[in-house]
């Protein structure tokens, strides 16, 4: 294999894995903001809990 042909295999594979990497990243992103979303939204459906935060926000003000 020609010396050139060498590199641009090895920059494919330093380019795959930065691609990969960048997947991952955004998946577990985008897996956090949908367990955010649901937390916000089962807190704001349940009323104990409601209240619960509602107390505790008026008492650190």
């Amino acid at each position: 294999m020609l010396h050139h042909e060498f590199q641009a295999a090895r920059q494919a594979a330093i380019l795959a894995r930065a691609a990969r990497r960048r997947l991952v990243r955004e998946a577990e992103r985008d897996a956090r903001a949908v367990r955010t979303t649901a937390d916000r939204t089962s807190d704001s459906t349940s009323g104990a809990d409601s209240r619960k935060h509602y107390f505790l926000r008026s008492r650190r003000a």
